[in-house]
């Protein structure tokens, strides 16, 4: 009781006025919480970041919805137990807090974007998001394989979605170091083939021009052939019929006794000699015209199948270089092994991802 008159005077409570009894309180308090850190050490509390990083996950996220329950829970008994060290209000605050604090981003805008305005520009450390994977995957056949991986390694996404990303960049990539060499090759390809139904049409036209004008010229000789041999034909008729006339005036003439029976003779065989002559005349000009219908045909023959056989060889020759460089293009678009190359790099680094994120780091 003398103590108490002592810290009191009148109604006023000396060690309610200086605090002292705040400080008495937070020196038990701190007491405590140094008992308590001596007992379980840093493992206890490095436990509590220990708790998120051991949680279930599932093959859509890294903490799957049981790992939540779970999460929440233990720090439920977490808060409790420090509660029983530094009190109710402070266990509550230093704990909860932190899972609360996971769920609401209300001054993300404000205050805590002017916070993290001011200390980013000596401790800037924002995380790299989902578009530096597709940075990487768009040069992933010049970046070194531990770079690539220190850059994406930070990336807060599963490494399914970091996976596709750098999928994504090297398609580009791949798509943009094969362009060219495609372009050249579908081009060159569409004017070999505009070039080939260009040859193949004017060759089909200059055929097809040969050949009416060997048909229209066959059909000229023949019909000038034809000509000749009515000629030909009519000039002995007209020979035979002179010679007929002249049979019969000598048989009239030794007829009328004015010839006698050797002067008949004599003639008779003068125009039978004529006749003889005539006929093999007309044969001599049927020869000479039937071999030069032969000569004509053959010479028809051998210009069609040198016409035919000069444009085949033109087009295959034209055809043979355009294949060779197309074909050296097409060779060098397959000997390209970008494609597995970007793919194994890509995948590897998915494992290493995936590996780092299963390691997991040690807060004690």
């Amino acid at each position: 009781m003398s103590g108490n008159k002592f810290v009191n005077i009148g109604e006023i409570d000396i060690v309610e006025l200086i605090g002292i009894d705040d400080t008495l309180k937070n020196l038990v308090r701190r007491g405590k919480l140094w008992i308590f850190d001596q007992l379980f050490k840093n493992q206890w509390f490095a436990d509590l970041f220990g708790i998120i990083q051991n949680a279930d996950y599932s093959k859509a996220v890294t903490v799957s919805p049981h790992g939540v329950v779970s999460v929440i829970k233990e720090y439920l008994y977490r808060c409790v137990d420090i509660s029983t060290v530094v009190g109710e209000e402070i266990g509550s605050e230093s704990i909860m807090e932190m899972l609360s604090e996971g769920l609401s981003t209300a001054l993300e805008t404000n205050f805590n974007g002017s916070l993290q305005y001011i200390l980013n520009v000596w401790k800037g450390s924002l995380p790299p998001d989902l578009s530096y994977a597709v940075s990487i995957g768009q040069r992933l056949d010049r970046v070194e394989h531990l770079y690539a991986l220190s850059q994406i390694a930070p990336i807060g996404h599963s490494p399914q979605a970091i996976l596709e990303a750098l999928i994504s960049g090297a398609d580009t990539r791949l798509r943009e170091k094969l362009s060219t060499i495609k372009e050249q090759h579908a081009e060159l390809i569409r004017v070999k083939n505009a070039l080939m139904i260009e040859h193949i049409t004017q060759a089909h036209n200059y055929l097809a021009n040969a050949l009416n004008e060997l048909v229209f010229n066959a059909t000229a000789i023949i019909d000038q052939v034809h000509g000749m041999i009515n000629a030909i034909a009519q000039e002995h008729l007209a020979r035979l019929n002179q010679l007929e006339d002249n049979l019969e005036a000598n048989k009239a003439r030794y007829d009328a006794g004015l010839i006698d029976d050797t002067k008949y003779e004599q003639r008779l065989t003068e125009i039978d000699i004529d006749i003889d002559a005539t006929m093999e005349t007309w044969g001599n000009w049927m020869n000479r015209i039937d071999a030069l219908a032969d000569r004509l045909v053959n010479k028809l023959n051998a210009i069609k199948a040198d016409i035919i056989n000069t444009l085949k060889s033109a087009i295959a020759d034209y055809e043979s270089v355009i294949n060779a460089v197309a074909n050296m293009l097409k060779d060098a678009i397959v000997a390209l092994n970008d494609d597995t190359a970007l793919k194994n790099k890509a995948l590897n680094l998915y494992a290493d991802i995936k590996a780092y994120r299963k390691s997991g780091f040690s807060y004690a």
